[in-house]
């Protein structure tokens, strides 16, 4: 896709609207991602983004009473939705034919979502089961949410998405009223189009569906940047699920547009540490040997440039001995050190940034993805063409940037968190981590 077919347009109202029109194939992808997120909460309110997701996903008022997904699903479609740390994003699929379906589901939600005393109950319900079964009673659920509990230092930047269970059960339907009226009106939202339509026909079907949404006042997220840690920190997390100790690492990630360079070398670092058969913290002297698996990537839900704030570069690895966490770090700095020190060799860096490569170059083959891509970029950045550009930028990321990227973690103060099966947090690290 060339980056010319992109096409911008900005409705009366505030909404921005981007065109991604794709002569081959049969079906389109829609997406629709509002400026807000887990760490753009009102203080005291954690989890409501992610309550309002679960809200707004039951449609407006006009797909009652089927609600919107049973409506995608019969135009032979699916859609969900997601909440990161500065976005919400619904989304969807579906053949060419239902795209002024999905415009109109959209809109309809967008002018006025149906919400309800019993909706309102059952989603808080269902996100109370989400947090026991993928935080509580999971193996390693707290894997990745105390790294940024340990890492940053301002409330909104260490939030885990799910929030805490004394909000939610406070959470009202005029607090959610509110909500909506603050964070998602067109003016802090992005709307993608991709896939087989014509350009003109879209254009003509965005504005009668959403242009008589009427504008309002949007409360901008505060600036959440905040100085890199002044010191190491290292907490112990006792968990009853786990049947191996393991360890997880977290590094500061360079600013994704102040340092989109050192950015990018990270994300190559990254891939050449952990991805792969090859990866160098499984092979060669200075190999986590210890590690029965590990895994290295960046950003929190390990998608690049999927936030403007504080992001991770992380590491996990679960080892069967005493020392295996020691051991795991040990390699980890022995490797940092050596890059650092000598450049990556180019065979090694060519068939890694290729890799990664291919592999971004697939997720755009698929219209629902790269309408949530697309939209992803468009809205944090203004620059939805990255999403296109990135496979290149990856593969032009030289040695020497590498090598500047391992000298940066090198030198950076992490975070360290021990995950110990079947005890209980030791008193000073829990102090540490409510910190």
């Amino acid at each position: 896709m060339s980056r010319d077919q992109l096409h911008r347009l900005v409705l009366d109202n505030g909404l921005r609207v981007l065109l991604a029109p794709n002569p081959v194939g049969a079906s389109i992808g829609v997406a629709v991602h509002y400026n807000v997120g887990f760490r753009t909460e009102p203080e005291g309110r954690t989890g409501l983004a992610h309550l309002f997701e679960h809200l707004m996903f039951q449609g407006g008022r006009g797909a009652a009473p089927v609600g919107y997904l049973p409506r995608v699903q019969r135009a032979g479609g699916f859609g969900d939705a997601r909440t990161r740390q500065d976005v919400t994003v619904y989304y969807a699929a579906a053949p060419a034919s239902a795209l002024e379906m999905l415009l109109t589901l959209e809109a309809d939600r967008m002018r006025a979502p149906c919400i309800s005393a019993r909706n309102l109950r059952t989603q808080i319900a269902v996100i109370d089961e989400e947090i026991r079964l993928m935080v509580r009673n999971r193996p390693y659920g707290t894997f990745p949410w105390v790294l940024p509990r340990a890492l940053h230092r301002r409330a909104e930047n260490a939030r885990d998405g799910y929030g805490e269970t004394v909000d939610l059960a406070a959470f009202d339907i005029p607090l959610c009223e509110r909500f909506f009226a603050d964070h998602y009106g067109p003016g802090n939202a992005v709307v993608t189009l991709t896939g087989a339509f014509d350009r003109q026909v879209a254009e003509r079907l965005v504005r009668r569906h959403f242009e008589d949404l009427p504008a309002r006042e949007t409360v901008r997220p505060p600036d959440l940047r905040e100085p890199l840690p002044e010191q190491e920190r290292r907490l112990t997390v006792g968990d009853p699920h786990a049947g191996s100790p393991a360890v997880a690492v977290g590094y500061r990630m360079p600013d994704p547009v102040t340092e989109r360079a050192d950015y990018l070398a990270h994300l190559v670092l990254a891939a050449l540490l952990g991805q792969g058969r090859h990866a160098l913290l499984r092979r060669g002297p200075t190999a986590a040997a210890e590690a029965a698996s590990l895994s290295v990537g960046c950003g929190l839900f390990g998608l690049p440039l999927d936030t403007a704030g504080p992001d991770l570069l992380t590491l996990f690895a679960v080892h069967e001995h005493e020392r295996g966490a020691e051991h795991v770090l040990e390699a980890l700095d022995a490797t940092l050190e050596e890059l650092a020190t000598n450049e990556i060799a180019a065979g090694p860096l060519r068939a890694t940034t290729a890799r990664w490569a291919a592999g971004a170059m697939r997720e755009l083959g698929d219209p629902g993805t790269r309408a949530q891509l697309l939209g992803l970029r468009e809205t944090l950045f203004g620059e939805a063409e990255l999403t296109q550009a990135m496979p290149e930028l990856v593969r032009d990321v030289t040695g020497e940037r590498v090598s500047r990227a391992a000298a940066r973690l090198r030198s950076a103060h992490r975070a360290v968190v021990h995950f110990v099966p079947g005890q209980a947090v030791r008193r000073d690290a829990a102090r540490e981590m409510t910190a």
